[in-house]
């Protein structure tokens, strides 16, 4: 069972391994890596905010497969949380993302900017929703 703070560290390794890519100009070479990163990354701070907030239980797992649709994503997060609609639409993006940057042939960089960018538009929301109560501590 991982906890709410093992989920934050896991972001925060997702995190620092897209800003190494970043920094060493490797978001091409690397786009599978950032994609999978990003994935990752959105699914962990996910379940740390709906931990911190008390929504669900430990034991509750997010797995990046609910968001292949927002069909999906709703019969599996089937319960009430801030900013629910905004953060499964950019979580159904991230997936498409993922999907896109993995398989098959490379993608432009901007594709891999755009993963990125979702990322962290998924993570301003969620620290903005923490923040009001400072819960990201």
């Amino acid at each position: 069972m991982t906890s709410a703070e093992e989920h934050k560290r896991n972001f925060e390794q997702f995190m620092a391994d897209i800003n190494e890519k970043i920094r060493a100009n490797l978001l091409v070479e690397r786009q599978k890596i950032v994609a999978f990163d990003a994935s990752e990354a959105s699914t962990n701070i996910l379940e740390y905010f709906l931990h911190k907030k008390n929504i669900i239980p430990s034991g509750f797992r997010v797995n990046h497969n609910y968001f292949v649709s927002e069909k999906r994503a709703e019969r599996y997060l089937d319960f009430d949380f801030p900013k629910k609609k905004e953060l499964i639409m950019l979580m159904v993006n991230q997936e498409e993302l993922r999907n896109l940057l993995c398989y098959g042939k490379e993608k432009e960089e901007e594709k891999v900017k755009e993963a990125i960018v979702n990322l962290n538009k998924i993570t301003k929301i969620i620290k903005g929703e923490l923040e009001e109560k400072n819960e990201t501590k």
